[in-house]
């Protein structure tokens, strides 16, 4: 019995084999980008309204005058003010429709380099929710949403390399 094999044609170089690395990393680096994107969108959640025992007594006044006029006028109840988040945990939208969840994008860099976050805004309102600091001359607790959504997303990146390349 003889066993043989013939192999023509075949070359390796380490210049093709980067070039296919680098050809596959970025294919990964766009899957990535839009799996931490989609995660911190959907860390990014509409408010509830307060209960009532949550109100201060000033919010309390005032839901109650709101209350009184519309049961006079024949209106609906009126809405409760929003509960914001707690801190350390992801900031919570006054509206579905927010800026901060509707300008969140990625991009790949030239060296397969990912940045991901929301659009930069004037106010600068994003960076002192992820880290903490001052907006309005008032303190606010950091409410990161971006780092744990990348740790979130990090098992997951291990997966998107295997059997990447493929020449």
């Amino acid at each position: 019995m003889r066993v043989g094999y013939s192999v023509k044609g075949l070359e390796f170089s380490s210049e093709s084999v980067i070039k296919e690395v680098r050809k596959a990393g970025r294919k990964i680096a766009y899957k990535a980008g839009g799996l931490i994107r989609m995660i911190s969108k959907r860390k990014l959640r509409k408010a509830r309204q307060k209960r009532v025992s949550e109100l201060t007594d000033e919010e309390k006044q005032i839901y109650e005058k709101k209350k009184k006029r519309a049961k006079r006028l024949g209106q609906p109840r009126p809405k409760r003010p929003l509960k914001p988040s707690d801190p350390f945990e992801p900031p919570r939208l006054r509206d579905v429709k927010s800026a901060l969840k509707y300008l969140l994008f990625f991009a790949v860099g030239k060296d397969n380099d990912v940045v991901i976050g929301p659009q930069r805004a004037k106010s600068g309102i994003a960076g002192v929710l992820e880290h903490g600091g001052t907006s309005n001359g008032k303190h606010i607790e950091p409410r990161p949403f971006m780092g744990p959504s990348l740790e979130e997303a990090k098992p997951k990146l291990d997966d998107y390399w295997q059997n990447s390349v493929t020449r």
